[in-house]
Formats: C-alpha cells, sequence, structure tokens
C-alpha cells in the first residue's frame, strides 16, 4: 500500500513516498516527475521502499490532477464517450483533492551540521563592570 508524507518546509516541501517494495514505490515517482511535481529525474532513496523528492504544493496538486486525469482517460474512457462537459476535469478535481488530504503531515525537523556548531567561535567573551580597570581585564 503506497503512502505519501510530505514536509512543510515553508515554500517548498519534501514528499516522502512508502510503499510495501520498491516496485510499488518507485511507478508513483515516475508519474508524479511525468507530470511535473518535480524535475529531479533520479529518484533518491531514503531506504528500501521510500523515495524522496523536494517540490512546491501548487505543483504537487497540479500533478496529481493530471495522473487522475490521465488514469481515467486510460481506464475508464469507455463510461464518457458520448458526454459532454467537464465530466473528467471535474472528477480528477476530486481525485486530486482527495490524495492531497490523504498526504501525511510529518513535523519539520531541522537538520544541524556539526561543521556549524562553532559558529561562534570568534573573538572572545569578557564582562567588566563599567568602572573597571581595563588594563586588568581577563579574556575567557
Amino acid at each position: 500500500m503506497i503512502k505519501t508524507h510530505i514536509i512543510n518546509c515553508g515554500k517548498d516541501i519534501q514528499v516522502f513516498i512508502n510503499g510495501d517494495s520498491r516496485e510499488e514505490a518507485e511507478p508513483i515517482h515516475w508519474s508524479l516527475y511525468n507530470h511535473g511535481a518535480t524535475n529531479q529525474a533520479d529518484p533518491e532513496w531514503v531506504d528500501e521502499n521510500t523515495v524522496t523528492f523536494w517540490t512546491q504544493k501548487d505543483r504537487l496538486i497540479r500533478a496529481f490532477r493530471k495522473a487522475a486525469i490521465n488514469g481515467i482517460v486510460n481506464n475508464h474512457s469507455h463510461k464518457f464517450e458520448g458526454k459532454r462537459g467537464a465530466l473528467i476535469p471535474a472528477l480528477a478535481d476530486k481525485i486530486a483533492a482527495r490524495r492531497w488530504r490523504n498526504c501525511i503531515s510529518k513535523p519539520y525537523i531541522r537538520q544541524v551540521s556539526v561543521a556549524n556548531l562553532d559558529c561562534y567561535g570568534i573573538g572572545s567573551i569578557s564582562a567588566e563592570k563599567p568602572d573597571s580597570d581595563y588594563s586588568n581585564r581577563e579574556t575567557l
């Protein structure tokens, strides 16, 4: 079963597609790539069954909608033969909205690099009383 997790990072979101196997998750990534959700051509695998990519909310919903239209046309076009109007786009909008609602939101956890932990190592810190003699001060 495919599960889609998203992490909202402000303007961008990180999308995780998790399946029971690699063969189940990879076609979903390619579908979203082909419909413009991401420009990341090579899937980035987090683990054996989870692929991730970065995108924006609007792009992801638009890709959900395009994928829904293609799915309807490929699998159920015989049901819409001879009918006029915007049945397929209206149905695709509902499917895309349902896919967005079914995305599981995860909290954003900022990654801290060990290389940046010494960013305040420049200079020295000292404290004196304003009326003290500055020649006898010690620095830490």
